[in-house]
């Protein structure tokens, strides 16, 4: 299958979805300058946040009130799209310290929105799911964390038409006068299809992933390599309607919408090393940086006329900075390097960083939409500190060493009920003799599937279908003294 070369392709790829680069950095180039300082202020606000929502994980921040810099408890709610972002956060905290306790309040807010992966009335299960349990499983390989993004996976498919060629971003009730409308945003959510895809070695998921961004390249990417914030389409995939929302007007430049489609085209092309996707990362990336100004940190919207409401978005310059490393990685062009460290430099400085403000947000002067600027967002803060990991990683600096969670664990299988073929996936936690055994409906042994020693480790096995009539069956997995069994339906 075609996947199985694209597994190929992904085997070349690290595995840490922070940990993409190889390359030397450019000699005499930009330097990061406030790593520890950053760190520092990072940590403490963190733990005004944890004080503030006292230590109650339901409550996930999303952006904090312009008075009183406080998260608005309202938007903290599971659905909020943001909800994903600061499990996210605590898990990057874990990823540059090693400190378990971060590791403990990420598995904590993690685990608390499991019910997430099967919310379907919009596009964000991605942002929720990925940037918690993803980031997670990446850093940990706690395995059943794995199982939360196939059930966020399959959820976000869903929401797929072939007619359209895209995923819907919103349904009706979100107040938009559109029949299918799909948003720039929408590119970030394909990565748990195309993680989700390579691990599964799904087709299926991951053809919909690459129907979704060619579109969003054909539709949202103007000749300039500036974007639309909305393509509505009709039930045939036509075009009903391109523009954007949170900026100034419909033909404006929305700043966060420009840095969605700089990451998520970026994104893109890791997983599917099509050259169109490279060519659109660039373009976005081009018009970014060559429209900022001075201090590297845009406006909400690079053509807002209106001087009064001409608000900065720290959170767009994050999100970029966090795409530019991993553009640089696949170009090895300095200027998007250089362009990412001097976002950070400038995010780092007390115009944008929280340091001598009340806020609970690491960075300042975000805006949600216009009009509504000047709060911190956890989005903001998450890309930074993803940002800043990518920096490391490429100029080869060190992280703490972070044993993997390989615990004695056995999945169901996947897809259930299944025609051809399923495949099953478990854990070992120490060197043990295997033996994985298929079972009828009545428990009658049918045949030994594997029996080997195994290392600690993650561990796959396709069953092949041939010779088994439809019904119920049963597999287990033996490890030592421990024994797990699980029950699967064939249906010819």
């Amino acid at each position: 299958m075609k996947i199985l070369y694209k597994a190929f392709l992904f085997s070349l790829l690290v595995v840490l979805p922070c940990s993409l680069f190889s390359q030397n950095v450019p000699q005499g180039k930009s330097q990061f300058l406030f790593f520890d300082d950053v760190i520092e202020h990072t940590q403490k606000k963190l733990h005004q946040t944890l004080d503030e929502i006292r230590y109650n994980s339901s409550m996930h921040p999303s952006h904090t009130n312009r008075e009183s810099g406080m998260w608005e408890e309202a938007y903290m709610r599971r659905s909020e799209w943001t909800s994903g972002f600061f499990a996210g956060t605590l898990w990057n905290m874990y990823r540059i310290t090693g400190e378990e306790f971060w590791r403990e309040l990420a598995t904590d807010w993690t685990e608390d929105l499991e019910s997430a992966a099967k919310f379907n009335f919009d596009h964000d299960t991605g942002f929720r799911v990925m940037n918690s349990y993803g980031v997670g499983y990446l850093i940990t390989s706690k395995r059943p964390y794995f199982r939360v993004l196939i059930t966020g996976a399959q959820t976000l498919s869903t929401r797929f038409s072939p007619a359209v060629g895209a995923i819907k971003s919103w349904d009706p009730w979100h107040g938009l006068d559109a029949t299918y409308p799909v948003i720039i945003d929408n590119l970030m959510n394909l990565e748990l299809l195309f993680y989700t895809a390579r691990e599964l070695n799904n087709d299926h998921l991951y053809d919909i992933a690459v129907r979704h961004a060619e579109t969003s390249l054909e539709h949202h990417m103007r000749p300039d390599g500036s974007t639309y914030h909305i393509v509505d389409f009709n039930e045939y995939g036509e075009v009903n309607s391109k523009f954007t929302r949170q900026g100034y007007g419909p033909n404006s430049v929305w700043a966060r919408g420009q840095a969605w489609a700089v990451y998520g085209f970026t994104m893109a092309y890791r997983f599917t090393r099509d050259q169109r996707f490279l060519e659109a990362a660039e373009a976005a990336a081009n018009y970014f940086t060559g429209n900022l100004p001075e201090d590297f940190v845009p406006y909400y919207d690079f053509l807002e006329p209106v001087r009064s409401v001409r608000t900065k978005d720290a959170s767009a310059a994050a999100i970029t900075a966090s795409a530019l490393f991993e553009l640089y990685s696949h170009t090895s062009k300095s200027e998007y390097f250089n362009s990412a460290v001097n976002i950070l430099n400038a995010l780092s400085s007390e115009n944008y960083l929280s340091i001598h403000s009340k806020e609970s947000s690491v960075l300042r002067q975000s805006t949600l939409h216009r009009g509504l600027g000047n709060v911190g967002t956890s989005y903001a803060d998450y890309y930074f500190l993803e940002a800043i990991i990518r920096y490391k990683e490429i100029t080869h600096q060190p992280f703490p060493q972070i044993a993997a969670n390989h615990t004695f664990y056995l999945e169901q299988n996947f897809p259930n009920p299944f025609n051809n073929s399923t495949r099953i996936f478990y854990s070992i936690e120490e060197y043990l003799d295997v033996e994985i055994t298929l079972y009828d409906a009545s428990g009658r042994k049918i045949r030994t599937l594997r029996r080997e020693p195994h290392a600690p480790g993650t561990y796959s096995l396709e069953i092949n279908a041939s010779g088994l009539s439809t019904g119920v069956y049963f597999y287990s997995v033996t490890a030592g003294n421990q024994r797990q069994l699980r029950k699967m339906v064939h249906i010819k």
